[in-house]
């Protein structure tokens, strides 16, 4: 059995209880990597002129982490972004209401959202290439609060729900001991509207080819149950879908079609929330540097780990591997990703005929 601590556990906590599989990882998070790594959504003439109009819709997150509770910078041009999505939109808190415009208010409503999706996302200095490393929502790690003060250990998705994006941010950050750039996170309603604007997308499910709009979209980056790996397969499908989504999106000539790149880019930007001091000038000229990036060109990974267990406050969570990790995590400042993901193939999402 692993060495559980549950220390400094606050009234908060208790309301953080697992609930059923409702909201998956790519019906928020998608919408982020679209703008975020490019997905030649910039790459075509006259569509900064659209980015321009869609700017004003992102909205903005304060960090409150303490700057002597986070790692120190690291002399390098790499740019590395925290991707959250948050449990449940409408479908749980009512109309009206959402993780940005909550994480806009004064005080953070504990208790009330998860991280479905951890995301950590690193830019190359070309800006030609990015690693997207998933992060088990399940994974047992110290979490800190929203100063970046750490306190109790238990699933990683619990720090959004009990401190909020900046607690997230400082717990990530804490874990991989690697200052984190920028951060971004959009609410459920997007996954639908992005699946949609783009035309639905193909894939291979049962060993049949079809094309999955939102609702279906939706049960398959959902499902855990039936699948032989639970949540590591759900992981698969999830990226999955996401490098699926990047293809289509250039396959269809988005850039190129008015419309629906106009639908693409106000369901993305509609959805978005970004830290206070990411500015729309800094996320107009990242996505246009990246306007040469292809799905080939985004390798999905998840971080190694043990396997899983039953823990008497926390239910089931995954063993985060360590050792492990901190090599991953060395590569990703020192600037090797490449080598290590040449070393470390086990963990690389793999051909998607083979994820079903």
């Amino acid at each position: 059995m692993a060495n559980h601590t549950n220390n400094d556990l606050d009234p908060a906590f208790q309301l953080y209880q697992p609930t059923p599989d409702r909201s998956p990882m790519l019906k928020r998070v998608l919408i982020v990597l679209t703008i975020v790594v490019g997905v030649s959504l910039v790459g075509a003439a006259g569509v900064a002129v659209w980015l321009n109009s869609s700017m004003s819709n992102i909205g903005h997150v304060g960090v409150t982490v303490k700057d002597e509770n986070r790692p120190a910078p690291v002399e390098s041009d790499s740019l590395n972004i925290l991707l959250l999505g948050a449990d449940a939109g409408t479908a749980r808190n009512g109309p009206g209401t959402s993780i940005i415009k909550d994480a806009a208010k004064d005080v953070w409503p504990r208790g009330k959202y998860r991280s479905d999706a951890t995301l950590l996302v690193q830019i190359d200095p070309d800006r030609e290439h990015a690693y997207v490393i998933s992060i088990p929502r399940d994974s047992y790690l110290p979490v800190h609060d929203q100063t970046g003060q750490k306190r109790e250990t238990t699933k990683v998705n619990a720090a959004l729900s009990l401190y909020g994006p900046s607690g997230a941010l400082s717990t990530v950050e804490n874990f991989a001991n690697l200052r984190i750039d920028h951060l971004a996170m959009v609410d459920w309603d997007g996954f639908e509207a992005i699946t949609d604007a783009v035309g639905g997308v193909p894939l291979t499910v049962d060993g049949q080819k079809r094309t999955l709009r939102g609702t279906e979209a939706l049960q398959y980056v959902r499902q855990r149950k039936s699948l032989p790996q639970g949540d590591f397969d759900r992981v698969k499908r999830q990226q999955n879908f996401l490098r699926a989504l990047m293809s289509t999106v250039i396959k269809r000539g988005t850039p190129l079609n008015p419309i629906r790149l106009k639908k693409t880019l106000n369901s993305i930007t509609e959805n978005l929330a970004v830290d206070d001091g990411w500015s729309d000038d800094d996320i107009r000229s990242l996505a246009l540097s990246m306007r040469d990036t292809r799905p080939k060109d985004v390798t999905f990974l998840t971080i190694p780990t043990k396997g899983t267990e039953s823990d008497p406050q926390a239910g089931s969570i995954v063993l985060v591997d360590e050792a492990a990790c901190e090599v991953l995590f060395d590569a990703m400042r020192n600037g090797t990703m490449k080598e290590w993901v040449d070393a470390h193939g086990d963990t690389v999402l793999g051909n998607a005929r083979l994820v079903d």
